[in-house]
This record gives structure tokens, sequence and C-alpha cells, in this order.
């Protein structure tokens, strides 16, 4: 029997150590931008570096629905949105009261023999 593009998952305690590290990206990516007052990707190589292939970041919204309804209506944040691997998001409030919300999406780590290809 054949299997076309077949890739073996993540195991549940590797996808649940990514999601853990995803959430903690996102939180401190957010508590940076609410204490700066600036909605931006700011350090996001060292975030790579420990594993977001991706971010999404928003302000001026005070719910993650707002925030979620804001990337799906641009096209380069739902694209984010649909990559494979581990969606966190977090959110953060400034002195000044704005809400500022960061989304880290997690590599995905299959090993190249544990893929499953088609011949």
């Amino acid at each position: 029997m054949a299997v076309a593009g077949l890739c073996v998952s993540l195991t549940a305690a590797q996808a649940k150590s990514d999601c853990a590290l995803m959430q903690k990206l996102a939180q401190e990516h957010a508590n940076s931008m609410a204490a700066r007052n600036m909605m931006d990707h700011a350090g996001f190589e060292g975030r790579a570096a420990r594993g977001a292939k991706a971010e999404n970041a928003a302000y001026g919204v005070k719910t993650k629905a707002q925030a979620v309804a804001m990337w799906m209506a641009s096209p380069p944040h739902a694209a984010n949105m649909i990559l494979p691997g581990c969606k966190a998001v977090a959110s953060a409030v400034s002195r000044s009261g704005v809400h500022y919300w960061a989304m880290e999406i997690a590599k995905t780590s299959v090993p190249r023999h544990k893929r499953l290809a088609a011949h």
C-alpha cells in the first residue's frame, strides 16, 4: 500500500513541550511590547533561535478573538496562522491601558528519518 506525503507526528510529550515554550515566548514578547508601549517584532531572532518559526503581533483590541480576527483579515498574518506547528497567544496591558498581543508559531521538528514518502 502506498502512502503519499505522510509524516510521523510529534509525540505528545514533544508537542506539549513545544506548546509550553511557544506560550512562554508569546508572553515574554507581549510583556516586552507592553513595557515599551510599542508593537513590533523586536527580538524575533532570539525567539526563532528558541524554536519559533513565525509570529504575529497586534495591539489595541481587548480580546483574543479580536486579535485573531485582525490577523485573519491580513493575508500575511493569516498565512502564519495556517503554518503547521503549535500556536500560542498571549497578551499584556501597558501602563497606558493598551492591550498587546503576540502569537508564536513553533517550528515543526519531525526528524527526516521518520518521514515516509510515496515511491
